[in-house]
């Protein structure tokens, strides 16, 4: 359904106000833009937000100018550039980073190896790299979900994000939980400002060097931590 153009008032952008509160409404009506099916106008953003509508008005000045929101054809309230260029580098730079790392781990242990990030709701596969000779490979394809708190990568987010409920370890195993028949292991990646992370391998059920493997993970978390900052 689309909106119609309404003529806005002259209002000024928010003031600085309140430093806490005013984030809170900007990241909850970021929020609720970006989750919407169809653009929202500043009436209904404001009655979500439960504040005036002139209140409602600065605050999408403030993120428009920012960049952070933007007006469709009908005056509709869209996500902006600014965000969705954000998104985009991050997720780039940690591919980019990430990706000879992850194709070394591959070789060296001869496993599947792929980093999991958290999206707020689920673990999802962000990046893989499978061992070039080898003639059973287990892929795990980019965008892949799964509940967090199973597999290996999961309870290593699950830990990260409920430290007190779940503490965390050098590293997690696990065996027939989000793959029938696969095992894996994982290690925390901590990316400063950046999503809750996991490196972790792929490999068939075998006697293997669980330390060992963790040890060669760590290592390249470590880097890629290292150039991510």
């Amino acid at each position: 359904m689309k909106s119609k153009r309404s003529v806005e008032p002259n209002i000024p952008p928010l003031k600085a106000e309140g430093g806490s509160q005013t984030l809170a409404r900007g990241l909850m009506a970021l929020e609720i833009i970006g989750g919407a099916a169809e653009p929202v106008s500043v009436a209904a953003l404001s009655q979500q937000l439960d504040i005036h509508r002139s209140m409602g008005y600065r605050l999408v000045k403030t993120l428009e100018q920012s960049g952070f929101v933007a007006r469709d054809s009908h005056g509709g309230l869209i996500i902006g550039n600014k965000l969705a260029v954000l998104a985009r580098g991050v997720a780039k730079d940690l591919l980019s980073v990430a990706a000879p790392e992850l194709a070394a781990i591959a070789e060296q242990l001869q496993m599947t190896a792929f980093i999991v990030t958290y999206d707020g709701e689920s673990a999802v596969t962000l990046s893989s790299a499978e061992p070039k000779n080898l003639e059973t490979t287990l892929g795990k394809k980019p965008g892949s979900r799964h509940a967090i708190g199973q597999g290996a990568p999961g309870k290593v987010i699950q830990s990260m994000l409920k430290p007190k409920k779940f503490p965390p370890q050098a590293f997690e195993v696990s065996e027939n939980e989000v793959i029938h028949g696969i095992a894996s292991i994982a290690v925390p990646l901590h990316l400063s400002g950046g999503p809750l992370a996991a490196i972790a391998v792929l490999y068939l059920p075998h006697k293997v060097n669980e330390v060992k493997v963790a040890k060669v993970l760590t290592s390249a978390a470590g880097r890629i931590s290292a150039v991510m900052g």
